[in-house]
C-alpha cells in the first residue's frame, strides 16, 4: 500500500494547487492517518495540509500543522516563510518571526519571497532603514510580484521617500497578477499615503 500513500498525497497537492482546500485536507489527513512521524511524507504532508487549512480560513489548525512539519524538520525554509509571514500578517509572534526568518533567509539565501517576509517583519517592528534594505533586494529576485513591490513602497514611504513610494504603488496597480484587494489598498495608498 505505500504506492498509494505517495499517489493519495500527489493527488492531495493537486487539490492543493488547484485551490480545492476542502478535498485536499481530507487526502492529507488520510495520508497522514496511515503514516508516523519518521515518514519521507510527514513533513510534506503536514506543511501541505497546513497551507490547505491557511487558505481555507481555518487558523488553528494550519498553525498546528505548520508547527508539526517543523518539529519533525526545523530546517525547512518554506515552511519557517510560511509560517512566519502568517504570523506577522496577523500581528502575532513578530519578534519571534523575525528570528525564524533570519535562520530561513541562512538555509535558503537568495530567496525572493523569504528576504521580502524578512523585510516585512523588521518593518511590522517599525525598523524601517533595515526593512527598506532587505526589500530592495526581494525585488531584484521578484521585480513583477505585487505584493513585494507594495511592501517595498511602504518601506520607501516610511523612510521619507514619498515620491518613489508614489511610483512604485503606480506600477503595483499597472501589474496582472493583482488582486482585488491589494488594488484597493494601493489605491488608497496613492490618494492619502500611508498612515504609520
Amino acid at each position: 500500500a505505500v504506492k498509494d500513500i505517495y499517489e493519495t498525497f500527489d493527488y492531495a497537492e493537486f487539490l492543493k494547487n488547484n485551490d480545492k482546500f476542502e478535498d485536499a485536507i481530507t487526502y492529507y489527513t488520510s495520508v497522514l492517518n496511515e503514516i508516523d512521524k519518521d515518514h519521507p511524507l510527514y513533513t510534506k504532508a503536514t506543511d501541505g495540509r497546513g497551507v490547505a487549512y491557511e487558505r481555507n480560513g481555518n487558523w488553528d489548525n494550519a498553525e498546528n500543522d505548520l508547527l508539526a512539519s517543523l518539529n519533525a524538520d526545523p530546517n525547512q525554509a518554506y515552511v519557517i516563510n510560511y509560517l512566519a509571514y502568517s504570523w506577522i500578517e496577523k500581528g502575532l509572534n513578530i519578534n519571534k518571526s523575525l528570528e525564524m526568518l533570519k535562520k530561513a533567509n541562512e538555509l535558503k539565501p537568495n530567496d525572493g519571497y523569504i528576504i521580502d517576509s524578512l523585510g516585512w517583519a523588521l518593518f511590522k517592528l517599525k525598523n524601517y532603514k533595515e526593512a527598506k534594505k532587505y526589500l530592495e533586494t526581494a525585488i531584484m529576485f521578484m521585480v513583477s510580484d505585487p505584493v513585494v513591490n507594495d511592501h517595498y513602497a511602504d518601506a520607501l514611504w516610511m523612510n521619507n521617500n514619498n515620491l518613489q513610494a508614489r511610483y512604485y504603488w503606480k506600477y503595483v496597480l499597472s501589474l496582472e497578477s493583482i488582486d482585488d484587494k491589494l488594488r484597493k489598498n494601493v489605491e488608497e495608498k496613492l490618494l492619502f499615503g500611508l498612515k504609520s
